[in-house]
């Protein structure tokens, strides 16, 4: 592992609440206006993957709701719905959704974005996780290092809202900074002691530090600015028909895990309403502890299939409370948060009663926001990898590359 890649990825590691700062002063309005529509993107993915035996199954723009998505039909127009794609992942990779390979992608898409676009707010990126145990807590990478998530409600309040007084950033900030040129040092001193191959590997060394006092130049500018005050969310309320019953309301959307999920999304909404940050990746996986074992009895149990739609209906729940408040937020560019947001849910893997549980071949992507050309319909892409779709965003936000993990062209969105 090059020492240069380590320390790149280091700021994203350790992610200190409210010292992260990685940003300049934000760019006028005129500025914003010229650079591409899409400013904001957010990831959110699903371990379990979707239960795609009861997702539409016609495609086109009358395509008719399935009764458990109904939670959704009121945003039918901000969304498109993409059904039956490939990602190839299995249990074991299931939360590589967002890279595709860390073999021929070093970055996630949420990183490839941050690098373009984190530095015009005070926070870079954020990356969360809210779930029961479980193994695979990692979906943002780096460098091909996994960039470790933040997994308590609390502590992602303290990183996007907390206000630490100035005296003692500084003083943080100036240690860091010590330390920075004291690493500086030690690494010229040995510049006239070591091989040509040593050197090249100190000049590698050199730009990582270079690249890490911009960043660190970027937080002590931000000190000046003043910062929002933001109450603590509290317990959402979810609206959904699918889930009426008092014992559905009580298991799907009033389980402490879902009220902890829904509260994260809101932090993630307030984030973005007052511009502190505009990457947000979040990884999710069980509802509960029988959340996993009821994917696993899809292929022989009609109780278990119907179950996953509950399931199911209560992450749609989720995501409609999220574009409610996109949608009718005014952002200081004269639209709303939902057009100026790509908004980025799937599964990493699906689950169907005649492939099982953790199959990687018959994906749905929902893609909100954005203005996309395709919104309203239901486009069935079989057998097409979902890094198709995610190259394409790509160039939303004005990023040119040529491939994107295993895509294999830009698709209209």
């Amino acid at each position: 592992m090059k020492r240069r890649e380590i320390l790149k990825t280091a700021g994203c590691v350790l992610f200190l609440p409210a010292l992260e700062s990685f940003g300049q002063n934000r760019s006028a309005p005129e500025h914003v206006a010229e650079q591409a529509g899409a400013k904001r993107l957010f990831c959110v993915s699903m371990g379990y993957g979707f239960f795609t035996d009861v997702l539409p199954q016609i495609d086109g723009a009358d395509y008719t709701f399935s009764e458990h998505m109904e939670p959704l039909k009121k945003h039918r127009e901000h969304f498109t719905l993409y059904s039956k794609m490939k990602f190839g992942g299995d249990h074991v990779r299931d939360h590589k959704c967002f890279v595709g390979n860390t073999t021929t992608n070093p970055d996630s898409l949420d990183q490839i974005v941050a690098d373009h676009i984190g530095h015009l707010t005070r926070v870079r990126n954020v990356v969360t996780f809210i779930s029961h145990a479980h193994h695979h807590i990692v979906a943002s990478w780096r460098n091909r290092l996994p960039v470790m998530p933040i997994q308590s409600t609390r502590v992602l309040f303290e990183t996007l809202f907390a206000k630490t007084d100035r005296k003692t950033q500084e003083r943080l900030l100036a240690h860091k900074k010590s330390v920075l040129d004291g690493s500086l040092e030690e690494a010229k001193s040995l510049l006239t002691r070591v091989s040509d191959r040593d050197r090249q590997r100190l000049e590698e060394y050199f730009a990582a530090l270079r690249e890490s006092e911009q960043e660190l130049n970027k937080s002590i500018e931000w000190l000046s600015n003043p910062r929002q005050d933001v109450e603590f969310p509290v317990a959402p309320q979810f609206e959904n028909n699918f889930l009426a019953s008092d014992v559905d309301k009580k298991r799907f959307l009033e389980n402490p895990r879902q009220i902890q999920r829904g509260i994260a999304f809101d932090m993630i909404y307030k984030a973005f309403r007052f511009d502190i940050t505009r990457v947000v990746n979040f990884y999710m996986t069980g509802l509960d502890n029988d959340h996993h074992l009821t994917t696993h009895n899809v292929p022989k149990s009609e109780e278990a299939r119907t179950s996953l739609t509950k399931y199911d209906s209560s992450f749609f729940s989720l995501l409609s409370n999220f574009y409610n408040k996109l949608a009718s937020t005014k952002s200081e560019y004269g639209e709303t948060l939902m057009d100026e947001t790509v908004t980025i849910a799937t599964g990493n893997n699906s689950v169907s009663q005649t492939r099982g549980p953790h199959n990687g071949n018959e994906i749905p992507v929902f893609v909100a926001g954005g203005k996309f050309a395709n919104h309203g319909g239901h486009l069935i892409r079989k057998g097409e990898t979902t890094c198709d779709i995610y190259l394409s965003i790509l160039q939303k936000f004005g990023i040119q590359r040529d491939q994107f993990g295993n895509s294999r062209q830009i698709i209209q969105l």
